[in-house]
Parts: structure tokens; sequence; C-alpha cells
């Protein structure tokens, strides 16, 4: 028996638990983390059209990358556990693992540069967010496929100072990104508030929502940072870099397809909008409505107003003056919480809007 099988024996047999554990779990993990991915991705599909083309080719692309992870995870398995059972030293080589770090950035840097584009948006376009987290994303995959090529011949003992420089610059590069994408997301969000209560209900929920699904792959990217910097590439170690890729891509989707929750549990309420170029339809009652205002003395209406239009719309002029039969009145849009969704995402509410029209 040579030496380096009779060493990852001993290493295996001291404690199979830690050793081998992680491995199958990952394995299962990985495998309830696609079916999740699949149902949420499943789900997105029938609303996807309504998503611009570049975000959709990054999550077909991550949905991809999904998969393929899938498909390698398992063939990693069956060989470790079927084709070369027996064989020790395979639990302390990284001819297989190693390859994880070519398969990761198809999920994780395609479900960041949605989240890149999303804060790059609600920050009114600020190209410094931008810079930012495309120079630490360029360097997550510098780590990942430089650690993939430096130590798929070596065994986990056998690790130099430039596989692990790699290997830190993988995860910590991704943790510097997540922060900075989470709290520029976080502040611009917050800065969308606009004193209307259902609008910044909104924008709270958007805010849980985002918290809810970026801050979960974060904190695994640190754990796998954090068990290295411990214990190298352990079984934990190799556990973490099977499931990262899936809790991005579930959390990606999970904030997709939160917009089609907050349609349907939007709360209808009375537009009222000046005339302008925008399109905005009108009724006989509605009509008759408004004749009841007009007779009905001095009135103040509170609305939130939503414009959403491919020309120039002439927002409302705020005058005590103003006629009523300048005013229409418009029913519950069904898409006012889904405009609404929008406006915040762009950071078209961080500047105040023309909520109130005040009749006297």
């Amino acid at each position: 028996m040579s030496s380096v099988e009779e060493i990852a024996r001993k290493q295996v047999t001291g404690n199979l638990g830690s050793h081998l554990s992680p491995l199958l779990l990952g394995m299962g993990v990985d495998a309830l983390l696609l079916g999740v991915a699949i149902n949420s991705f499943c789900r997105w599909w029938t609303h996807s059209k309504k998503e611009a083309t570049h975000i959709r080719f990054l999550i077909y692309l991550a949905s991809i990358g999904g998969v393929i992870g899938t498909i390698f995870t398992w063939a990693t398995t069956l060989h470790m556990f079927s084709y070369s059972y027996g064989t020790y030293s395979q639990f302390t080589k990284c001819n297989w693992i190693a390859w994880y770090g070519i398969i990761d950035p198809l999920t994780k840097i395609s479900i960041q540069a949605f989240y890149a584009e999303r804060a790059w948006r609600i920050n009114k376009r600020n190209y410094l967010i931008l810079v930012l987290i495309g120079v630490c994303l360029c360097l997550s995959v510098t780590g990942s496929v430089g650690y993939a090529f430096t130590t798929h011949t070596l065994t986990m003992d056998e690790f130099d100072t430039r596989a692990n420089l790699f290997f830190y610059l993988w995860p910590g590069a991704c943790i510097s990104a997540d922060l900075i994408i989470t709290s520029s997301i976080m502040y611009g969000l917050y800065h969308s508030r606009s004193g209307l209560e259902h609008t910044d209900r909104l924008v709270k929920k958007l805010m849980r929502v985002s918290l809810e699904a970026q801050v979960p792959p974060t904190l695994v990217a640190l754990l796998f940072f954090l068990q290295f910097a411990a214990d190298s590439m352990s079984s934990i170690v190799q556990f973490i870099a099977i499931i990262h890729p899936k809790v991005y891509l579930v959390g990606c989707l999970a904030i997709l397809n939160s917009r089609q929750d907050l349609r349907r549990d939007r709360q209808r309420s009375y537009v009222y909008a000046s005339g302008g170029t925008g399109s905005f339809g009108t009724s006989s009652s509605n009509s008759r409505n408004a004749e009841k205002m007009q007779t009905g003395g001095g009135i103040k209406v509170e609305t939130e107003t939503y414009i959403c239009s491919d020309g120039p719309v002439t927002p409302p002029v705020h005058s005590a003056n103003r006629s009523l039969s300048e005013i229409k009145v418009i029913p519950p849009s069904e898409n006012g919480d889904a405009e609404a969704i929008v406006l915040a995402e762009c950071g078209a509410l961080g500047t105040p809007l023309e909520f109130e029209v005040e009749l006297k």
C-alpha cells in the first residue's frame, strides 16, 4: 500500500462520520435545493416574458449551471462510493472537488450580476456601485478558476501558498460583492420611500424580500471562507462548495416570484391623475362619481399616482383653482402594485411625486 493511501486511510478511518457524511449530505441537500429551484423556475417562467432580455439570459445561465452542478455532484459521489469504493486516497485528492471552482461561477456570478444590475438601477444608475461589484466578481472568478487549475492534481495536504491565495480570493471577493450589493439595495430602497403608506408598504416588502434572499448566500460564503481557514479542504468545506451555488439560485428566484405575490396581495385604491399623454381610462360611473364629488363642496383626496408610459407624461399641477372636469377618476389598476414595484426598483420613487390633490 502506497504511503499516500496509508495516510489517507488513517485520516478517514479516524473519523468516518466527519469525512464521509458531509459528502453524502451534500449530494442530498444539493438535490433538494435543485428541486426547489426547478419548482421556482417553472413558476417564474410563466411570467418571464415581462422580464428584460438580459435578466432572462442570466437566470437561464444560472439555472443551467445549477443543473450541471447537480449532475457533477452525483457523478463525484458515484465515483467515490461506487466505482472507486475501498480507496481512501480519493477522499484526500482534489482531482474531482477542484472542478467546483469552474462550475460555481456559472450560477453564482450570474445571480450576483442580476443583483448588481438591480442595485445599480435602484441607486439611480450609480456607476461607482457597478464598478465596485464588477471588480469583486472578477476577483472571485479569478480565485475559483485559479484554484481549480492549481489544485486538481494535489491532495489536501499539499496546498501551497498559491493555492491558498486563490481559494481565499474565491469566497473572500464573493462576500465583498454580497455586502456591497445588499447594502446598496437596502440604501436605495430606503430612499425610495415617498411618505405614502401604500407605496412605503411596498418598499418595505421589497426590502424584506431582498434581505431574506441575499443574507443566506452571504452567510454560506462566510462559513465557506472561515471553515477553509480553520481546516483547509475538509469534507465540511466540500459540502459547502456543493450547495453554495444553489443557495444563490433559490434566493434569486424567490425575489423574482415575490413580485407576483405582491401583485396578488395588492390593495385596490382609486387613482386621480390630471390629463396628459399617458394612457388612462374612464367610464360613465366614474363621471358620476366626479359629479358627486363636485357637488359635495370642499374635499381633500389623498391618492397614489403611478405613471407608466412610453411617451412623456405631464405630472399633475398642484393648484387650488383646478376644475374637477380636468380630473379623471381611474378604476383600480390591475397592475398598480406592479407599477409601484417597478418604480421602486428603478429608483423613480426617490423624488417626491404629486400624490395629493387638494380641492376647496
